[in-house]
Parts: structure tokens; C-alpha cells; sequence
């Protein structure tokens, strides 16, 4: 049986492998998608994505103007302000967490997962194929590589792109013993509409502001909105309507369409119970937990996380990858999550995989029109992906020690 041959296969439908495969198809480049999971359900996917310059610029260089436009006009708007409260709701001054974000942050800006996924999906029908779990990769004497897959099928390609996560399964054989760190950080999130958050009285403070909760014992919170613009949606079909392949899922997690506040907070291993405990606890009982750790807070902040909706609210591991690994260019690259994978303090995951397609497309495009030979230009990009993701992992890491200030040693530290 033969077969099939790519230019680029692409390992991973996230918002980096999509990325890249949008600006491909948009140079004329030969390309194809092989995503394992058919929806996208995993937890962090309900909730809104900070932006940066970074990850628009990427954004605006791989998409067809058309989508750039729509992914312009669905974007959700967020607080432009910030607070700082303690947990008797009394405003506090906190000069470095006000100067805390980087200069490229469009804190105004809040873009929906569910909401770009449908954007960088849109016109990628042909070439993205789903239900496809990579299993490992041969590389052949002429200088291209077979993509192996558990269903039996293959793919022959120039190039393998291991855009797969932070469990890639292409990291594991390309670079193997270079496994994810568990910081020991648990982090707990939930959300609220604003018409609920309404209706329940909760201060507008909570709602209109970026707020962060520092209390004088225990740990912080921080409370954003995301606001949409059901009208602006509506001009672009399917773009920011209701995701059909959520529709089954109970709950409004995964809704798209509607304005809501969340929360998050951060727990170092074993302050919220055991994970053996705390991790087979659904979301109302993990809010049980949290008010049972906060219970002496301002009511008007314990409004807010108990009027949360259950089905919201979701633990998280946090981990990290450790930064400065080097290896020998060759057919197989990585990126995004699969390389560089962070924490979430300060919001650069998803900006940085998506930089990082802005890195790679233009090596490409060089290579094709023959400027460049393939593996110089894959070179060129590696050292570029890892100057600045591995500094994106030193950052997160730094945000999520100063987070927890005054605690123990993390985990994380050892990371860097």
C-alpha cells in the first residue's frame, strides 16, 4: 500500500497547529492537520485568552484577511482597569502587580478559545483530519519522514511539525527524557455570567474591573470579564455562534456566546487536601473547599465564587518544561506547548505558540521559493523559537513564584 506524501505534516489542531497550517495554505504551501480528538473539551478551552501584539501579529500574517478581519470584530472586550482589593473588600495600593504586565499586552482585548478555534479552522475542511493519535515517526534515507499513526495509517512529509501539546508524543521520541515539571502549584477557576452575577446582586466592582484579591493570610485571586458582542458575531456565520460540537456537553463551560466574569486562584499541593482527594471532586465541591479556605472573606467576594456555576469550575496542575534544551536540526521540529509549554501567570502560552507560527511560516516560505535550503531554514527558526520561548518559561515561572510570595520553595524553581 503506498503512501501518502505532504510537504508539512502538522501534529496537533491546537491554536498553534492551526495557525501555521492557515499560513501555509495562505503561501501556497502544502500542508495537512493530524489532530487525535474530534472536539476540543479539555478544560482551559471554556475560558477566554489574553492577547498580545505577539500573537496578533502572528495572527495577521497567517490568516486570509477575510479571517483577520472576523477575528478582529468577534474579539470579547475585557476591563481596561484594574483593582487591587484585600479580603475585607478595602482597596489596597499594589504598584507591582499594576506594572506587572508587559508592554505588548492588550489587556482591553479577550479572545475566546472556542471562538478563535472556529477561526482557524475556517477553510482548513480539506486538511485537517481528526481521530488520527501519532505514534512515531521513521526517517527515510531520502531525507523526508513517515508519520506513524495508532489506526495504521501513515504519512510520508518533508517536514513533521510537532505542534501536540505539552505531552507531545513527537517531543517524547524527538528529544526523549525531556518531560514536563509538575510545579506543585493546583490552581482552581470558575466562572459566572453577568446576567447571573446581576441578578445575584454581586458588586460591580467584580464585574467591571480587573480585580486582584490579596488578602493579608492565604493565597490570591484574580477576577476578569469577558463581554461579547452577540451582533458583531452574527455578521460571520458560524464565527462566534454557539460551537455545535459542544452542544452535548452540560453546562455553560463551553458557551461562546455569552458575557461572563471568572475567577482563578492558585493553591500550593496539599493546602486544598491530597490530589489523590481533590482531584475526583467535582466543580460544587470544589467550591466547597475554596469557601472553606476564604469562608472569613468580604461577603461581596464570597458572592461571587458561591454563585459560581458548578459546572465551571475545574482544578488544574500546573506544570512547566524545562527551558534550554538544544538538539541537531533535522525533518522533525516542535512547537508551541510541545517545546516550550508554561505556566499560565502572565498569559504567554498561547501567544507564544502562536509567535512561534510567525517565526516558521516566513522560514518556509523561503525555503519553497528556494532561498534557503529546508533545514537551514528550520535552524533559523529553532533558534529563534527558543530565544523567546524559553524566555516566556522563565517569565511565567517568575509570575507564578511572585504570585505565591512567602511561601515554600516551588517545585518550578528547579525548572529554570
Amino acid at each position: 500500500m503506498s503512501i501518502p506524501f505532504v510537504d508539512i505534516a502538522i501534529i496537533g489542531g491546537g491554536p498553534g497547529g492551526l495557525a501555521l497550517a492557515q499560513g501555509l495554505q495562505k503561501n501556497g504551501i502544502d500542508t495537512a492537520v493530524f489532530e487525535r480528538d474530534p472536539v476540543r473539551a479539555d478544560y482551559v478551552q471554556g475560558f477566554r485568552l489574553r492577547l498580545r501584539q505577539r500573537g496578533i501579529d502572528a495572527l495577521e500574517a497567517n490568516l486570509p484577511p477575510y479571517l483577520f478581519e472576523a477575528f478582529l470584530a468577534t474579539l470579547g472586550r475585557a476591563p481596561a482597569e484594574t483593582l487591587t482589593l484585600d479580603e475585607t473588600f478595602a482597596r489596597i495600593d499594589a504598584p507591582e502587580l499594576a506594572n506587572a504586565e508587559p508592554e505588548d499586552t492588550h489587556i482591553e482585548k479577550s479572545a475566546s478559545r472556542i471562538t478563535l478555534r472556529q477561526i482557524l479552522l475556517a477553510g482548513l475542511e480539506d486538511i485537517v483530519h481528526t481521530d488520527k493519535t501519532f505514534a512515531h515517526y521513521e526517517n527515510q534515507q531520502d531525507g523526508t519522514v513517515i508519520a506513524h499513526f495508532t489506526d495504521g495509517s501513515a504519512v510520508r512529509c518533508n517536514l513533521l511539525v510537532g505542534a501536540d501539546g505539552a505531552g507531545s508524543a513527537v517531543r517524547r521520541q524527538r528529544l526523549p527524557g525531556l518531560e514536563s515539571v509538575d510545579t506543585g502549584v493546583r490552581r482552581v477557576a470558575g466562572k459566572i455570567t453577568l446576567s447571573e452575577a446581576e441578578r445575584h446582586g454581586i458588586s460591580p466592582l467584580l464585574t467591571d474591573f480587573n480585580v486582584n484579591i490579596l488578602p493579608h493570610d492565604g493565597r490570591r485571586m484574580m477576577i476578569t470579564s469577558h463581554r461579547v458582542d452577540p451582533d458583531a458575531s452574527a455578521r460571520y456565520g458560524s464565527i462566534g455562534a454557539g460551537d455545535p460540537t459542544h452542544r452535548d456537553i452540560p453546562g455553560f463551560h463551553f458557551d461562546n456566546t455569552t458575557s461572563y466574569t471568572w475567577w482563578n486562584t492558585a493553591y500550593e499541593r496539599g493546602e486544598l487536601g491530597p490530589d489523590e482527594d481533590i482531584e475526583r471532586l467535582d466543580g460544587a465541591e470544589l467550591l466547597q473547599v475554596l469557601l472553606s479556605r476564604v469562608g472569613h472573606w468580604d461577603e461581596r467576594i464570597l458572592a461571587l465564587i458561591r454563585h459560581t456555576d458548578p459546572s465551571t469550575v475545574g482544578l488544574l496542575k500546573v506544570k512547566t518544561s524545562t527551558p534550554g534544551a538544544v538538539w541537531e536540526t533535522g525533518p522533525v521540529t516542535l512547537l508551541g506547548d510541545s517545546i516550550h509549554a508554561m505556566t499560565y501567570f502572565r498569559a504567554l502560552g498561547c501567544n507564544t505558540a502562536l509567535h512561534d507560527t510567525g517565526l516558521l511560516v516566513p522560514e518556509l516560505v523561503k525555503a519553497r521559493r528556494r532561498d534557503k535550503p529546508l533545514l537551514a531554514a528550520v535552524h533559523d527558526y529553532e533558534v529563534a523559537m527558543r530565544a523567546h520561548g524559553y524566555e516566556a518559561v522563565r517569565s511565567s515561572l517568575t509570575a507564578l513564584e511572585r504570585n505565591l510570595a512567602g511561601s515554600r520553595p516551588l517545585a518550578a524553581a528547579a525548572a529554570r
